[in-house]
Order: structure tokens, then sequence, then C-alpha cells
């Protein structure tokens, strides 16, 4: 109970006074002995949920120097899902998600709701782009754009008229 009275007395007092979309990014696990757990963060989530939450950005570690946490792509998808489960929350899910057929996988499994890069767009700005053409998708871009797409993409920009400049 201590450890989450003060954050969930913001939530509660955010909550009165907006009603829009609102959620929070939890820690799931310290990664440490002894440390927060995935099911206190599940039960956490409930709790929010019954505060007005909508969704939970699960995340983890970052706060002991004697952590150890096993790397590995989707290594905190896990902790998403169990949330899901648990709390009913939509859930995000983040942790080495860098391929665009492992963030959709994630989506189309339902392990989250959500998939969330940072990493991945500070290497790559255009990420989405390079996912919308691997997955036969597309985005929204401004005509000035339209002249950029790469010959085996040329379906990602939905609105893109050859020769347009």
């Amino acid at each position: 109970e201590n450890r989450i009275r003060f954050p969930l007395q913001v939530f509660e007092a955010v909550r009165k006074v907006y009603d829009g979309a609102l959620g929070m990014r939890l820690s799931a696990t310290d990664w440490v002995e002894g440390g927060w757990t995935a099911e206190e963060t599940a039960d956490f989530a409930l709790r929010l949920k019954h505060s007005g939450a909508n969704f939970v950005h699960i995340s983890s570690g970052g706060v002991s120097p004697l952590q150890k946490i096993n790397l590995a792509p989707g290594y905190q998808v896990p902790f998403a899902k169990m949330v899901k489960q648990k709390s009913g929350l939509p859930t995000m899910a983040v942790g080495l998600i860098t391929e665009p057929d492992q963030a959709e996988s994630i989506i189309a499994q339902q392990e989250a709701d959500l998939v969330a890069l940072a990493r991945s767009f500070l290497y790559n700005p255009r990420w989405a782009w390079t996912a919308a053409a691997e997955l036969k998708g597309s985005v929204q871009a401004t005509p000035a754009y339209w002249r950029c797409m790469p010959r085996e993409a040329q379906h990602i920009f939905n609105a893109a008229k050859i020769g347009m400049r």
C-alpha cells in the first residue's frame, strides 16, 4: 500500500480535473530480489482502472545498480500481457521492439494493445514508413515527400499520384 499510495493519489487528483484519455507508465519489476514485482504491477493497474485509468504503459527496471535484466527482443512484452490479462486495461508494451513484424505480432497475438518505440525512432526517424513498406500498409505524408518513395515502396503514401510535385 505504501508503494502505491502517492502515485495513486496523483492519478486520482489528475482524473478529477481531466476527463480525457489518461493512463500511467509503470515499471513492472525492479529486477532485484525483494523488489517490486509484476504481480504487484498488475494489482496496481487494477486499482488505477477503478480510479478511471484508460490504459497503462508497461516498462521495467532502471532503478537499481543491483538489477539483473535478461535483455532479449521484446523482453518486457510478457509483463504487458500479464498486466492486460489481470487488470483488463489496454496495455502498451516496450522493450527492444525494433522490427515491424515483431511489433505487428505483439498486437496480433494480443500480448499488448499498443507498442511504443523510442530508440528505434532515434536510429531511424522514418521507422513508421519502413514498417508501412514492409507490412504493405500506408501512411499520410505531405506531397513534398511523395517524390522520395523508393521503387519497392510505391504504395506507402496512400494519396500520392505519380508525377506530382
